[in-house]
């Protein structure tokens, strides 16, 4: 498959996001790092507003003094706690798009190997249905006919049973007709049971099918994406004049969007080769 553009040399959009990620990580490890702090000098500073007031007794109906000129102190150290909590959430919200790009191509890889594999589940539970259905054919007229044969053997051993006068005997004929004839019926139940769960793994598999194709289809338009911005790096400053330039006649346009129209004949075409990438149902 084509979609792959980090088999370029030249991978500098990746490279940006990939940058810029690690910088906004080493920003929130830091943020991280300040908010265990003031978690900790909040809950500190809690425990010791509580002893304040546990040190007026408890039938005591107004704040202690020293609780009051506490408080203060306790309201900032939860004001630092919130406010590292915002940081540490813009940062991550920051991040979440830039993780998108980042895996992009290993979750491509995933979403079209998950995809194929059950696909193949599918062929392979297919064909197992019609393999074992011609065998249950074949052993249902090998169990008719040894049916018959056995009905016919037993008939004849009655007659003999009833005209002997001696020890009977019973025919080896007759014998091995039944042993064969249970064997072959214990066969055909263990091919039922075969059928039957391949069957039902069968019946699970459209479900799956569908959401490891919706999940092939995001994750190649992610790829996408990243391929695009590749190609468009090194037009980006003349995409960003155009835009800041049009800013400029007219203010409703924001500068970091700049639509472009596409043709619609490149477009079919791009169709048509999205549906021949899909692989084969």
């Amino acid at each position: 498959m084509k979609l792959n553009p980090f088999h370029k040399k030249s991978n500098a959009y990746y490279e940006k996001v990939k940058a810029e990620h690690e910088q906004l990580g080493r920003q929130l490890a830091a943020v991280q790092k300040d908010l265990a702090e003031a978690e900790a000098e909040h809950a500190r500073e809690r425990e010791k507003q509580t002893k304040l007031r546990e040190a007026a007794g408890s039938m005591s109906m107004s704040t202690p003094p020293a609780a009051k000129a506490h408080w203060p102190i306790l309201c900032a150290a939860h004001q630092r706690v919130e406010e590292l909590k915002s940081q540490a959430s813009s940062l991550e919200r920051q991040m979440r798009p830039l993780q998108r790009v980042l895996h992009a191509p290993q979750a491509f890889t995933q979403a079209q190997k998950d995809l194929a594999e059950l696909l193949a589940r599918r062929q392979a539970c297919t064909a197992e249905i019609e393999t074992t259905q011609a065998q249950i054919a074949k052993l249902d007229q090998r169990i008719a006919a040894l049916e018959a044969r056995l009905a016919a053997e037993t008939k004849a051993a009655s007659q003999t049973l009833l005209t002997d006068e001696g020890e009977f005997v019973v025919p080896d004929a007759l014998t091995r007709l039944e042993v064969e004839l249970r064997v072959a019926r214990s066969s055909l139940a263990d091919l039922h049971s075969r059928r039957e769960t391949a069957k039902a793994q069968l019946a699970e598999l459209p479900a799956l099918i569908h959401q490891a194709e919706r999940a092939f289809i995001h994750c190649r338009a992610d790829l996408a994406e990243v391929e695009l911005y590749e190609q468009l790096m090194p037009v980006m400053n003349a995409l960003a004049r155009a835009s800041a330039a049009r800013r400029q006649c007219n203010y409703h346009h924001t500068e970091d969007r700049f639509p472009i129209e596409i043709p619609m004949d490149l477009v079919q075409a791009a169709q048509a080769a999205l549906a021949a990438e899909m692989p084969a149902a």
